[in-house]
């Protein structure tokens, strides 16, 4: 039994002061309230006290081609998440070509187990269609997985065609799940991607040009022309660019069941990190991910739609390499390994940029951070929400002073972070998750990683 003092307890519906207690895990009071005797208090006068972050989209012991996995698994990874306020992350089981949904489920149950220090659930990523994928997408359900994935891009090895789109999502609707769709048009990216290699461009630079704002912007025009006349649950990851909200408004307007994710990196960085088009710097191809970086201008519109309902949550889409290793050894743009770390940074990202600059209140950055993910897949009111009843995954953030992103002080397996120079505005103070105080003082307790998989139910929709 706990009682954090003199904080303001921050919900989607509104913000007040009061203090919380917590016993066995859970929150069981709210209020103006006095400790019992010999009850632990901790004080948090001035600070903010914030359901735990849901990190909708990571990338933990991916394997990535031959010889080449992610630099972060689930020891180091959710370590990292949770010191920076993610109690809750949502990664990508993936089903390689020529498995069963259950072997690929199975083997990502075998990664995490006993190893996170974080909650885990998962999304299904599937790198195929198969008919028989229609009837085994129950069995995943069953066992507490109600989301799924296709890929728009990667041609060859993980990219799905218009009909199987469609297939797809009628298997989904008939279940009452939901599918994420990475939304590029591959054929495209493709081509462009081997004129500029066979033409000696090969530098960072020309991974943006080969993947422009606009075959995104396609990709999600088709995606909601396929689903308008379907009933089918699903969404958008890592949106990047401002153009495209106009389809995603589209797509609803004709129907489209669509909601949308996007990530950090796209809110506060642009792609002038890429450099110069004839330098192959090193610290450029720390920013190959994709889709790419965009302009300042996307950004501003990001934030828009992030406070105004067009988005509804963030994720990291964290996927991390080393920059002196597997970054460095890579030919060209072209092979460079794809992705960034990011997920010990994206609360207080999102709480500087967003909440101290003015473009999210407090309120909706807890929506878009914790309480929409919890609702859209599954997990509410058990998380997303301070609330009699919810697991104690408790954010003490003290929104007081600045500090510059240092990767030496952040806690995952690679050797870079590309915010690193940033300015961030407060801090993680304390993390609970389940009522256990692991982040103490801003310094991650040493023991037993305690992390447990979280079963989900259906997707809710209603969430803004």
């Amino acid at each position: 039994m706990t009682l954090l003092r003199g904080g303001t307890v921050v919900a989607a519906e509104g913000s007040r002061r009061a203090d919380l207690r917590l016993r066995d895990g859970v929150v069981v009071e709210l209020g103006d309230l006095e400790p019992d005797s010999g009850e632990p208090v901790l004080d948090c006068t001035g600070c903010l006290l914030l359901p735990g972050g849901i990190d909708t989209h990571t990338h933990l012991d991916l394997e990535c081609g031959p010889g080449l996995t992610t630099a972060d698994d689930f020891a180091s990874g959710t370590r990292s998440a949770l010191a920076g306020g993610t109690t809750t992350v949502l990664d990508f089981a993936t089903q390689f070509h020529g498995e069963s949904l259950a072997f690929g489920l199975d083997r990502w149950h075998a990664k995490a187990a006993g190893v996170s220090s974080c909650d885990y659930g998962f999304h299904l990523a599937m790198t195929e269609w198969r008919p028989e994928f229609a009837d085994q997408m129950a069995d995943i359900v069953a066992a507490g997985v109600t989301s799924f994935k296709l890929y728009m891009a990667y041609r060859g090895s993980m990219m799905v065609e218009d009909d199987e789109i469609r297939a797809a999502l009628q298997a989904s609707e008939r279940l009452g799940t939901t599918i994420g769709f990475h939304c590029e048009n591959g054929r495209l990216v493709d081509a462009l991607v081997r004129e500029y290699v066979s033409a000696g461009r090969r530098t960072p630079y020309y991974h943006q040009a080969s993947r422009p704002a606009e075959l995104e912007r396609e990709a999600i025009n088709r995606l909601g022309v396929i689903a308008a006349p379907l009933e089918a649950l699903h969404y958008v990851v890592h949106l990047s660019s401002g153009g495209s909200l106009a389809e995603i408004r589209a797509a609803r307007e004709r129907g489209a069941r669509m909601v949308v994710e996007t990530c950090p990196q796209y809110l506060v960085l642009d792609g002038s990190r890429y450099g110069d088009p004839d330098t192959d710097e090193l610290a450029s191809r720390a920013y190959v991910m994709s889709p790419p970086l965009r302009t300042p201008a996307d950004q501003e519109l990001l934030w828009d739609a992030l406070a105004d309902g067009t988005i509804q949550f963030v994720g990291t889409d964290h996927c991390s390499f080393t920059l002196a290793g597997q970054k460095a050894a890579a030919a060209d743009f072209a092979h460079t390994p794809n992705g960034g770390p990011g997920l010990e940074l994206r609360m207080g990202l999102l709480y500087t940029y967003g909440v101290a600059a003015g473009r999210l209140t407090p309120e909706r950055f807890v929506e878009v951070t914790s309480t929409n993910a919890a609702k859209y897949f599954g997990l509410y009111p058990r998380k997303g929400v301070l609330a009699p009843g919810s697991d104690a995954d408790i954010v003490v953030y003290d929104p007081n002073g600045e500090h510059l992103v240092r990767h030496a002080d952040l806690h995952d397996a690679t050797d870079h972070t590309p915010y690193e120079g940033l300015p961030l505005r407060g801090r993680v103070r304390d993390v609970f998750l389940r009522g256990e105080h692991l982040v103490r003082g801003g310094d991650l307790a040493a023991g037993e990683p305690t992390g447990r998989f979280v079963s989900r139910a259906l997707p809710d929709s209603d969430i803004r």
